[in-house]
């Protein structure tokens, strides 16, 4: 991940990526490329507004791509702040690593990636650009996967791996690579919660 984007992390988010000796200007060292920086940055602030109120001292060990999924290590955590970081870790194979836009892992060169259609195939890689902080995805991610971890509890990791017949068949952590996708689970789930039908 390009030092800019670490370094916005580090600024915004140092509770959880620094003991409280950390230098200025540190860096965390994100081991994956920049297509996952805003599910991240969603991940750690949905992290950091779970843990402030219980007081919890989460910290963030490591973070990188392993086997096509986005890896997130920690420690001190509860229950609510694992399944954060598990989901994340699910949604990531639904978005390529290099660009941020809605993929599958595929095998490249006889590595396990998530790729978008444009990144998958041998030689063909169009050019990617610059990270571009998506707020919108951010946002609606958060709420969906607060509203998730509100509905299902402990159930919340098991719910997003099922192929679901309000989503076509398709399963939550799918959705959660898009903005739409987000917003789609989010209204499903305040309708449950409302008792309107879907």
């Amino acid at each position: 991940m390009n030092n800019f984007i670490e370094r916005l992390f580090a600024d915004q988010y140092r509770t959880l990526l620094f003991s409280k000796g950390f230098s200025e200007g540190a860096i965390f060292g994100f081991e994956c490329n920049d297509g996952w920086a805003n599910l991240i940055e969603a991940t750690l602030r949905l992290t950091q507004q779970h843990a402030e109120p219980k007081a919890l001292n989460v910290k963030v060990t490591q973070a990188k791509e392993k086997f096509g999924q986005l890896r997130i290590y920690h420690s001190e955590s509860d229950k609510v702040i694992d399944s954060v970081f598990e989901i994340a870790q699910l949604a990531s194979s639904s978005i390529c690593e290099l660009c941020g836009k809605p993929g599958e892992v595929v095998s490249h060169e006889g590595w396990l990636v998530a790729r978008c259609g444009n990144h998958s195939g041998k030689g063909h890689l169009d050019r990617i650009e610059a990270h571009i902080v998506d707020q919108k995805y951010i946002t609606s991610y958060t709420q969906a996967v607060d509203a998730i971890l509100s509905f299902f509890g402990e159930g919340a990791v098991v719910w997003v791996q099922q192929e679901r017949t309000a989503f076509a068949g398709r399963r939550p952590c799918e959705l959660l690579a898009t903005e739409e996708g987000c917003q789609a689970i989010y209204l499903m789930l305040k309708r449950l919660e409302y008792g309107v039908g879907v």
